[in-house]
């Protein structure tokens, strides 16, 4: 019978006693096993056996469950706020381009400016407060604790609020084109979509930078 050979995890678990052996950092350890597909969490699984076995003792655990949830909840509230005063923000630019360039279709034509962008004021003088104190919270945090770039929770997160985030550009995208192409592209469209790309790719291009922990300069 052929011998099936070391299991993952043991393959992992020599490789690693054979990069301590040599005296290979265990950044540049991490950063290969990240690049040949383990997790994140799998990797530290097994550092965490090594050194428990180098030094006698069981790694201590910290208890997640708390702060996992406040981290949803942080991660959530930001993501939340932000898209109130966003929307909020670009609904204000669609009333002033209707102000600019009216359109006949418009039920704001006769209404006073300030009744017609009450509401959206009030709602980001409510949320912006709101998304900068949490943002705050969460880039302190993030700067005391830089391995919560990896967390599960922040990750998953951060990557559907980039997928929220894409569906309105490449919707609008796709439907100026359409306009483009049945030469119906009036200046009223292009300053809508204009204003939807600039807000909303700007919110895409962050998020998606920051994902990552930011390199570090020699």
């Amino acid at each position: 019978m052929q011998n099936p050979g070391p299991m993952p995890d043991e393959e992992l678990a020599a490789f690693l006693r054979a990069a301590k052996e040599r005296g290979v950092p265990d950044d540049s350890v991490v950063g290969m096993l990240r690049y040949n597909g383990w997790s994140e969490r799998r990797i530290y699984r097994a550092l965490s056996e090594q050194y428990a076995g180098i030094l006698g003792v069981p790694v201590p655990r910290r208890a997640q469950a708390a702060g996992n949830a406040r981290d949803a909840f942080l991660y959530l509230l930001n993501f939340i706020t932000l898209g109130f005063w966003t929307v909020a923000l670009w609904q204000i630019w669609d009333r002033l381009v209707n102000r600019w360039f009216p359109d006949a279709l418009s039920s704001s034509a006769g209404s006073e400016l300030r009744e017609d962008i009450a509401w959206q004021v009030a709602l980001i003088l409510v949320s912006f407060p709101i998304f900068v104190v949490v943002h705050s919270l969460i880039g302190r945090e993030l700067a005391r604790r830089p391995e919560l770039y990896y967390s599960a929770i922040r990750r998953w997160l951060t990557y559907v609020a980039l997928v929220l985030t894409a569906i309105p550009i490449v919707i609008d995208a796709a439907y100026t084109v359409q306009q483009l192409i049945m030469g119906q592209l009036t200046i009223h469209f292009f300053l809508d979509t204009l204003g939807l790309l600039v807000l909303g790719g700007g919110i895409f291009a962050y998020y998606l930078l920051t994902i990552d922990p930011p390199k570090r300069t020699s």
